[in-house]
């Protein structure tokens, strides 16, 4: 059976839609099951001989419903909450928990900033405390609402159910020109170097720029300044920036692809990174060796802080280019070939 390329075109969104809905090892197999079905459907309904066009292959797929509908009737789930609820159900929990996770998030950043100095590990571990309780709190709640729906509607419709479950073919993301889909070990390396981050510039806040050294082996550790006020002036904002890439990397474990909003987000954040930097270089000096003054013996570092700033200043300099280059590429491609 022969498909013109715009009706290919349109099987592949539509199959693209039913993946993202699925989830577990077997979506590939689901898809390919699904697509195989929709030949059928095609070959029962049209000659073989016959070029199938974008509006003939319309027709089956709107009878077939909309991709969440169709993945919904593959979910092993359906115990507590029936097939008719189980896509709606988990498009929700997905919603809410991102919430949760990134009002938590925001809300750790500010307690740090403005609260006085602790320990910052035990800081650390009551955020993630609360972020498994507010998680499963969460879970338990839209669970308990949707069994209590799947019970009370048995057998009756449900209109904005129903209108969920039609297809839409405005809707239907668009083929990628590159894979989609998050690498989850990837993801949770930057979740990880966000927390470590995080902490660092919490600690140095609360320290007042200094830092721990054990430079002299026959003393006790000793604390010493390396960043200058100019620079702890912008560690709030930083935190929050850090706050924000971190949840909006757990939005991607959690929906398992990037779309407009992922993306946009990452141009948002990195438009906000270039704008710190440039703040940041005005601000110069950002950081002071002193401490190798008594480290060296030496009596005039002045020099030495001058090159290492200026160093800084190349460095943040290149990152700015660099960001610059990402917003222009990633403008340029939601413009373009927007992301559903």
């Amino acid at each position: 059976m022969k498909m013109n390329k715009s009706a290919h075109e349109l099987l592949q969104r539509y199959l693209l839609a039913v993946k993202r809905e699925l989830s577990g090892k077997q979506r590939d197999d689901i898809t390919a099951e699904i697509e195989s079905y929709i030949l059928d459907l095609l070959e029962e309904r049209f000659p073989k001989s016959k070029e199938i066009t974008e509006k003939e292959l319309e027709i089956v797929l709107m009878k077939m419903g909309s991709p969440r509908k169709v993945a919904g009737q593959y979910s092993p789930h359906q115990y507590l909450i029936g097939p008719r609820l189980i896509s709606v159900y988990f498009l929700v929990l997905k919603i809410l928990v991102a919430v949760v996770v990134g009002a938590l998030t925001l809300s750790t950043v500010i307690s740090s900033i403005l609260g006085p100095l602790g320990n910052v590990w035990q800081s650390l571990l009551e955020y993630l405390g609360s972020v498994w309780s507010g998680s499963l709190s969460a879970v338990g709640v839209v669970t308990l609402i949707f069994a209590i729906i799947e019970r009370t509607t048995e057998g009756k419709s449900i209109e904005e159910i129903e209108e969920l479950s039609e297809l839409k073919i405005s809707d239907l993301p668009q083929l990628p020109e590159e894979e989609k889909e998050v690498s989850k070990v990837g993801t949770w390396i930057e979740i990880a170097l966000g927390f470590i981050g995080m902490v660092f510039f919490i600690y140095i806040q609360k320290t007042a720029g200094q830092v721990p050294t054990f430079y002299n082996p026959e003393a006790n550790m000793s604390m010493v300044r390396v960043f200058t006020e100019n620079f702890l002036q912008f560690v709030p904002f930083i935190l929050a920036l850090n706050g924000l890439e971190i949840t909006r990397n757990i939005t991607l474990l959690v929906q398992g692809y990037h779309n407009a909003l992922t993306n946009w987000w990452f141009i948002a954040l990195k438009c906000a990174d270039v704008v710190m930097l440039v703040f940041l270089i005005s601000f110069l000096p950002l950081i002071s060796l002193e401490f190798f003054q008594e480290l060296l013996d030496l009596e005039n570092l002045a020099h030495l802080d001058s090159l290492a700033n200026t160093g800084l200043a190349i460095a943040m300099g290149l990152g700015i280019l660099g960001s610059v280059v990402d917003i222009i590429r990633k403008v340029g491609h939601e413009i373009t070939n927007p992301t559903i």
